[in-house]
């Protein structure tokens, strides 16, 4: 149901954010910064039900260079009027390499995978590359441009499936607010033909160290496709809270 897809996209989003705080300044010092969040939640009454998410990142950066890995799991049962639902059931790993063709520009290619059974998705592929330029590099604020290719293949729980190229446009930032908050957006379009359509996601996070490396996070993510599996709405904005570990 819709209400099912809505829970596991929170979850999803909430521990996707969780991580970003990781990544919001990042060191070209050749070591692997990151951040890890394990999540959960239980209820019990009229309704019962219980959650749990883990997800992690990681980036190495020089001068040179720039490699990205994230993981994400997350998993939802909920018992209304005795009747058990699977509401979250996902993983999902990814990886990007961007190399610095010139100090302004550079080229990247990605690939991830995932399943998200509750959400109709038996699996997915994706692959991607393509070139970026670094509009602004300052001490408090970073701005990246990119423009690419993408390539996903999709089967559907129903049995469908949809594959096939599509045009890669976008930009992300990162602003040092204060010493102790961080403000980080990502809006990339995937304007695509026939079956595949055309997708769009935006991603925000407000990301504020509370102690040692523990976090606060924020984060809005509105997400867009033409072509969606039959129950499914086009557009889904969410709002989200959580709390994330970095190192």
């Amino acid at each position: 149901t819709h209400m099912q897809r809505t829970a596991l996209s929170i979850a999803v989003l909430s521990l996707s954010l969780v991580t970003a705080a990781a990544q919001a300044q990042v060191k070209a010092d050749g070591l692997w910064h990151g951040g890890i969040a394990i999540g959960g939640a239980a209820s019990s009454g009229n309704t019962s039900s219980r959650t749990l998410s883990a997800a992690a990142d990681a980036v190495n950066a020089t001068a040179d260079d720039k490699t990205t890995l994230f993981g994400l799991a997350s998993y939802g049962r909920s018992k209304i009027e005795g009747v058990n639902t699977t509401t979250a059931d996902l993983l999902r790993v990814g990886g990007r390499y961007d190399f610095n063709l010139t100090d302004l520009i550079f080229a990247f290619g990605g690939a991830d995978a995932e399943t998200n059974k509750s959400g109709g998705v038996k699996n997915r592929y994706n692959i991607n590359g393509g070139v970026g330029y670094k509009l602004i590099r300052t001490d408090d604020t970073s701005w990246d441009l990119f423009a690419g290719i993408a390539y996903s293949d999709t089967k559907f729980t129903d049995n469908t499936s949809r594959s096939g190229a599509s045009a890669l446009l976008g930009e992300e930032s990162a602003h040092k607010i204060s010493d102790t908050t961080t403000f980080k957006q990502r809006l990339v379009a995937y304007p695509g033909g026939g079956e595949v359509g055309t997708r769009a996601t935006f991603d925000a996070g407000l990301a504020t160290a509370i102690t040692g490396g523990w976090t606060l996070n924020t984060g809005l993510s509105v997400r867009y496709a033409s072509k969606v599996p039959v129950d499914t709405k086009k557009t889904d904005t969410l709002l989200t809270f959580g709390f994330g570990y970095k190192f």
